[in-house]
């Protein structure tokens, strides 16, 4: 009786541990979250498909083939259809037999997302250009270089609590917060473009300060959203511009910002990757104890990065 007793127990402890070793290879598989968002500051990944195009093509219209971008959104935000725009260069458009250097997401690009505190991945999607094949019958072969601009359109969404009352300056026994902070906790969604640095102080008897920084801290540069409608190329008026907009869901307040002509959101251009952006919030209106209202900072654009390769051209004998 012992020794089955014995043999019972040795069994469950097996069953228990294979069971908890189970768990962890599933903890592993799904990525826990803290915060609100995935996070991140990654935006779009891509590069050339593999063997599209292939690493050698023939000349005189011998072979046809394909430039087609694999993209990856690693970013948060999904990407409308029409909104990726992937533009080539460095190649000759007549002599490869291309009637467009261009192409779009037909369908959106979904983002990746925080589910009930789980991560769940972003798309791929296939950008696929015109067949190609060079047309002319040279003597030799020789090598020509092939870049891939792509313009996406994407936003990044920061949140913070703001400690608000009637008279910020005021000090009471039932303040939860306190209406100065130089170290506001702030969640970013993931993106390139990151809200940095918020900070509030008491101005006045029912004024706050907030200030914050607007920062580019991906590779790739930035423009005005709407920049690019079927092409990524040029505009250069509005590079390293981005749209801003401040918001308050509950409407208790209406920040007013200096950068935006006393608005609460306007186009600023960042300066060395970056922007300093300092507004007011009027607290008249509220209510007479402290309470944490909730700040989204908006930050809307255009990012552009590039790939390269090198196309080689074979002579067809």
């Amino acid at each position: 009786m012992r020794l089955q007793k014995k043999g019972l127990t040795i069994s469950v402890l097996l069953i228990v541990s294979l069971f908890l070793l189970g768990c962890e290879a599933g903890d592993d598989e799904l990525e826990l979250l803290e915060g609100p968002y995935v996070g991140g500051n990654d935006g779009v990944e891509f590069a050339f498909q593999e063997d599209e195009p292939p690493q050698a093509v023939l000349d005189d219209s011998q072979q046809e083939f394909f430039i087609t971008l694999l993209v990856r959104n690693q970013g948060e935000y999904t990407i409308p259809d029409g909104e990726a725009i992937a533009s080539l260069s460095g190649i000759d458009a007549k002599a490869f037999g291309l009637t467009s250097m261009d192409a779009t997401n037909t369908v959106p690009i979904q983002g990746t997302s925080n589910d009930q505190g789980f991560l769940l991945e972003g798309a791929e999607e296939l950008l696929e250009f015109k067949p190609a094949k060079y047309v002319n019958d040279v003597a030799a072969d020789f090598s020509v270089p092939l870049r891939a601009d792509l313009c996406y359109g994407y936003k990044t969404e920061g949140l913070a609590h703001l400690c608000l009352k009637k008279d910020v300056v005021q000090q009471s026994i039932e303040d939860v917060c306190s209406t100065t902070n130089p170290d506001v906790d702030l969640f970013n969604s993931g993106a390139p473009i990151q809200v940095e640095n918020l900070r509030q102080k008491a101005i006045g008897s029912d004024k706050v300060q907030i200030s914050f920084t607007i920062r580019n801290v991906g590779s790739g540069i930035v423009y005005l959203p709407g920049s690019f409608t079927d092409s990524c190329k040029g505009q250069n008026d509005v590079k390293d511009m981005v749209h801003v907009m401040l918001d308050n869901p509950q409407d208790n307040f209406v920040p007013t910002c200096s950068s935006f002509a006393k608005t609460n959101e306007g186009d600023i251009r960042l300066v060395g990757g970056k922007k300093d952006i300092t507004c007011t919030v009027s607290t008249s209106d509220l209510q007479d104890v402290s309470y944490q209202d909730l700040l989204i900072v908006e930050v809307s654009y255009v990012y552009r990065e590039s790939v390269s390769t090198v196309l080689n051209v074979q002579n067809a004998i």
